[in-house]
């Protein structure tokens, strides 16, 4: 008998869950759900007996939930629900407008701290006491004096510089009570390195290049070393990775070589490693590389998807799937493994 997969109904209940129903027929039938948010996979639950689900929502958006069923005779099928808006709730009454920002000193460092901190808080400004900067700008943002900080409302004041009695003096001369002195720590002692350990590993990755490429080398060198003692991972800033692409499970014992180059919306689990042991590292766009796999061959092509403790030594073609040690294709039908890849 094979499956009769009659209809997939999904509610909206409690005004943020998503209840989801299957009226299917067969024998030993198993279930598998695939969340999406904005036509993006964000969640995979594997089979398992169950013919309802419930999903809790926490961020705006539009959902939809795919539906996979399978038999004991590996029959499978599948259906998707229809999509289900979701406003959140009204939060106005405990939303805080974002910390602001200035960073006194024109420096390296500041150009550091403002890449960290503009990720999560409004940078205003930086400030300066040389009188030939006021007016200038500095990586997108006006270089004012030390007086003018009074103008600006409830303001923090981040300094780039070492501590210095004289200038904790001048700020307290100047009113401003809200300042604090950044130094270079593993140890979430100032906000700079706070903001650090609230961001992932891609995040971290892509402003460690960006210091890189702005001939911040001792700044990316720190955040690579960060990466590693946070994530227990090495993604260096000399290696090129695209946009789109993604970490599974906070990247977690990932390796990838100084020299790869990994193309765009691919997606990298835990425990990967992208090395080489002839011709440079080079990734394609829309891969997928499953936790434990091992990419130690060259290149490897677009739209390809590596299977879990896979270990690649040799050059992958575009539109296939990859399994085993050595990997070898076992499959170019790539229609069924879609989801697998970040959507645009």
């Amino acid at each position: 008998m094979s499956i009769i997969f009659k209809s997939v109904n999904a509610k909206l209940e409690n005004y943020y869950q998503i209840k989801l129903t299957c009226n299917a027929q067969g024998e030993d039938l198993e279930f598998a759900y695939y969340v999406y948010k904005d036509d993006e996979v964000i969640e995979k639950f594997p089979y398992d007996g169950n013919s309802s689900f419930l999903y809790n929502l926490s961020e705006e958006g539009s959902y939809r939930v795919r539906t996979y069923i399978r038999d004991k005779n590996g029959n499978k099928i599948a259906k998707t629900s229809k999509t289900i808006d979701f406003i959140g709730f009204d939060q106005t009454s405990i939303q805080e407008e974002p910390l602001q920002i200035v960073i006194y000193g024109v420096s390296k460092n500041s150009i550091f701290i403002k890449s960290i901190l503009e990720k999560r808080y409004k940078v205003l400004c930086f400030v300066d006491d040389d009188v030939n900067k006021f007016g200038d700008e500095f990586f997108g943002l006006k270089v004012s004096n030390l007086v003018s900080i009074k103008d600006l409302g409830d303001v923090n004041v981040i300094i780039s510089n070492p501590y210095s009695a004289q200038l904790e003096k001048s700020l307290m001369s100047h009113g401003i009570n809200n300042y604090e002195f950044f130094n270079f720590s593993l140890a979430p002692n100032n906000l700079v390195i706070k903001t650090m350990y609230d961001q992932s590993a891609i995040e971290l990755y892509r402003i460690s290049r960006f210091c890189y490429l702005n001939g911040l080398k001792d700044e990316a060198e720190f955040i690579q070393s960060f990466i590693q003692f946070k994530f227990n991972s090495f993604i260096p800033y000399t290696a090129e990775i695209a946009e789109g692409t993604r970490f599974g499970y906070g990247a977690v014992g990932m390796i990838i070589h100084k020299k790869a180059k990994i193309g765009k919306n691919c997606v990298i689990s835990q425990n990967v490693t992208i090395g080489s042991k002839g011709p440079l590292p080079i990734i394609g766009d829309n891969v997928y590389i499953a936790p434990g796999s091992k990419c130690i061959g060259g290149q490897i092509g677009n739209n390809v998807v590596i299977g879990a403790n896979s270990v690649v030594t040799k050059e992958i073609p575009d539109n296939c799937v990859v399994a085993g040690v050595p990997a070898k294709i076992v499959s170019t039908d790539m229609e069924k493994y879609q989801n697998y890849f970040r959507k645009k």
